[in-house]
């Protein structure tokens, strides 16, 4: 797939920084009107297999993630016809990719949802540009159900959080598509820059997680404009720890007008039993350490 300059040139001195992963994703192009499941190795975007139809006609999903148990959780964004904002936490199947509706008791829309493996509990990230904040909510995983848990600090008033991730520890990442950068949460909601992705022209639907119980190491699935008419829709990696973040394989190749095969509304990875289980699930919550909106 054609990319910008600054891409291409980056590829070529960037290694995988950590080893290959299965992993899973929400496609939200396709040629029906609802979204597909699909796998692939982390390292070679371009040979997933698209394990099956949602089955949900006409919603988009931008959330996705494992629980420690292994199952998929899923929620849903937006409308594909308007793009208008849609709610529901579903339950997927990996073996066919059905989601079934866990429930929409509070009608909240999300656009990225994580795993948090230090108190089990499921999270997600709404923005209101029109008030130019970003809420983290709880998730109940049996009612469907959305709690409000507070307002993110310290980035641009004009924002666009579109990814979302947690590591062992209970830390939060997000990624700020209008703004290029991705955030990390000190032990409350205040959020600072880990990353300044100035010249990846991202946009729209993306996604990230965090590797937790295998390196925490972190992902973002990319998906922006690159040399006129090709856009990019790749899988690149970094370390929470701010010192690297490299671009990585795409979903190429592209459709004769530009268009990638796949545009991944969010990405999640299987979790293994961890070693450090039993000292992951004895620290403190991640909300005990949070100040309260």
């Amino acid at each position: 797939m054609k990319t910008s300059p600054w891409l291409a040139a980056a590829a070529l001195l960037s290694a995988p920084a950590a080893l290959a992963v299965p992993m899973y994703a929400l496609n939200n192009l396709g040629s029906t009107d609802a979204d597909t499941l699909i796998m692939f190795d982390s390292t070679n975007p371009s040979g997933y297999t698209t394990i099956g139809s949602t089955g949900v006609s006409g919603i988009g999903f931008g959330g996705l993630d494992f629980d420690a148990s292994g199952n998929l959780w899923a929620y849903a964004s937006f409308y594909r016809a308007t793009g208008g904002a849609a709610a529901g936490l579903y339950r997927i199947d990996v073996n066919t990719g059905a989601a079934t509706l866990q429930g929409t008791a509070s009608n909240q829309s999300l656009q990225d949802i994580a795993y948090n493996p230090v108190n089990g509990r499921l999270y997600g990230v709404n923005t209101q540009r029109q008030y130019k904040t970003t809420t983290l909510y709880e998730i109940d995983t049996v009612t469907g159900d959305v709690i409000a848990r507070g307002t993110f600090s310290g980035i641009p008033a004009s924002h666009t959080i579109s990814g979302f991730g947690i590591d062992s520890r209970g830390t939060c990442y997000l990624q700020d598509a209008e703004n290029r950068a991705i955030y990390v949460a000190d032990d409350g909601l205040n959020l600072t820059t880990l990353y300044s992705l100035d010249e990846l022209d991202t946009f729209g639907s993306q996604g990230m997680t965090i590797d937790w119980s295998r390196d925490d190491q972190g992902y973002h699935a990319a998906v922006g404009r690159g040399d006129f008419p090709n856009y990019f829709s790749t899988i690149n990696s970094f370390n929470i720890d701010g010192s690297e973040y490299l671009l990585g394989g795409s979903f190429g190749p592209n459709s004769p007008d530009g268009i990638p095969p796949v545009q991944p509304g969010d990405i999640a990875i299987m979790p293994v039993p961890a070693p450090g289980g039993a000292v992951i699930l004895a620290a403190l919550p991640l909300l005990s350490r949070r100040r309260r909106a």
